[in-house]
């Protein structure tokens, strides 16, 4: 019922009532239960709280997640299923029985298991997955080779972006390679067509934008730890980002990351890093 387009975000508990064969339909029925939501509630004394939601169980009454993570073939080749009708190996028409169950099955074992930060085996796999099928396709490829990246991402959008099969988006290929920082479709192609090795984490993607500014403004060397602690926490933080926006200096007294009087010893670096990072950084790329 749930397997795609319901959308309810407040979503604790979802029951898997049946055998699931296909890893695109797991991936789906399991994803209705990470959508984020903060419930809100208000006491006797009417105070309104605030609570977000963190966590979902999956209640598994077939061992579907046990067959994904143990037994499932990611690598195997599926062959279309032969017609139906009469058999061309034996000339005859196949016979089916149906057997009916009257007494059902009890439930002889509970056990709950946490999924770990890594994630299932299912959503590391999806990568993988969309890896094969899109290198091969020869339009992405060749908008590629010729350096036609807005031409190779509208391509790859229109034909997989959460389109049957695959249902593939950034947010589930983050997940999937447990990255700590949203991701752009260039940097997916880059890595699918060996451009490059891996998904930059974001302390290292952080680190390769301060190399690049110190590269373009060469700061003297005993500057050079305090500015790049500046712009890591001005790009990556958006609280702290807001405090040197409006100048509220006087909180960085309640901020244990970066103290007034760092600020000050940045001397004129204190407005060039802002301006710079507002005009050559994406923020949305370290969000959380």
């Amino acid at each position: 019922m749930m397997t795609t387009g319901y959308d309810c975000q407040d979503i604790l508990n979802i029951a898997l009532m049946r055998p699931i064969f296909s890893p695109t339909n797991f991936i789906q029925i399991k994803g209705r239960g990470t959508r984020k939501f903060t419930f809100k509630y208000n006491d006797p004394d009417n105070n309104t709280h605030k609570s977000d939601k963190v966590n979902f169980k999956l209640f598994d009454f077939f061992a579907n997640c046990e067959y994904f993570e143990n037994e499932f073939d990611y690598d195997e080749v599926l062959e279309l299923p032969a017609e139906a009708g009469i058999s061309k190996k034996t000339g005859v028409s196949p016979v089916y029985s149906v057997t009916e169950i009257f007494d059902p099955d009890k439930i002889n074992l509970i056990r709950e298991k946490t999924v770990g930060i890594d994630g299932m085996k299912v959503d590391r796999k999806l990568f993988d997955k969309a890896r094969d099928e899109i290198k091969n396709d020869v339009d992405v490829k060749q908008a590629v080779e010729n350096e036609q990246w807005e031409r190779a991402i509208t391509l790859t959008r229109d034909k997989y972006e959460n389109k049957p099969e695959l249902f593939l988006t950034l947010e589930k290929i983050r997940k999937s390679e447990n990255l700590d920082r949203r991701l752009t479709w260039r940097e997916v192609l880059e890595r699918i067509y060996g451009l490059i090795d891996g998904f930059k984490t974001k302390d290292e993607k952080l680190e390769e934008e301060c190399e690049k500014f110190i590269s373009i403004h060469k700061p003297e060397n005993e500057n050079i730890i305090n500015i790049k602690n500046y712009l890591k926490l001005y790009v990556a933080d958006e609280h702290f980002r807001q405090i040197i926006n409006e100048k509220n200096y006087g909180e960085l007294d309640f901020y244990p990351a970066f103290s007034k009087q760092e600020l000050k010893s940045l001397n004129e670096w204190r407005d060039i890093i802002p301006q710079y990072a507002k005009d050559y950084i994406s923020f949305n790329t370290y969000a959380g």
